[in-house]
């Protein structure tokens, strides 16, 4: 499965301490879509608009395991939706973590700059500890994981 990041799984970092190891990307874009915060939070969400664009990378064919551990990051306010995207390859079909209806966004734009300088080096420690908690305790295996695993984030 090809996946398209737009927010912190962007950061190689955050990427690499979620799938459990190194996971290649490459520039993608995203036509039709505006990449606001999620209301209340330090990360984005995509929102439709005509001529919108987003800018992100792709990995492509995810194996299961790293699906799995991406499925928990998420957690529950994002559902896989496949897309369309842009490479300079050409196009590429791919999925996309787009939050359900009735989640809340807010401005301004979310950029990947201003997240790294401002929250990038408080949340790594704590992304380590969640992921590793939320791997190895049962209660904590479900999508729905993300809710317990971010209620504040």
């Amino acid at each position: 499965m090809n996946l398209f990041f737009f927010g912190t799984l962007m950061d190689t970092d955050v990427r690499t301490i979620v799938c459990g190891c190194y996971l290649p990307v490459r520039p993608a874009i995203l036509r039709g879509w505006r990449r606001p915060h999620v209301a209340g939070r330090h990360y984005p969400m995509l929102v439709a608009r005509p001529g919108g664009r987003v800018d992100g990378v792709v990995a492509e064919n995810v194996d299961a395991e790293s699906l799995r551990r991406l499925q928990i990051y998420e957690g529950w306010e994002y559902e896989l939706h496949p897309f369309r995207l842009e490479t300079m390859q050409g196009p590429l079909a791919a999925h996309v973590f787009v939050c359900p209806p009735g989640i809340a966004h807010a401005e301004p734009e979310w950029r990947l700059d201003h997240w790294r300088l401002r929250h990038k080096r408080v949340f790594l420690p704590e992304l380590r500890r969640q992921m590793t908690r939320a791997l190895t305790d049962d209660g904590l295996r479900s999508r729905a994981a993300g809710q317990k695993l971010w209620p504040g984030a």
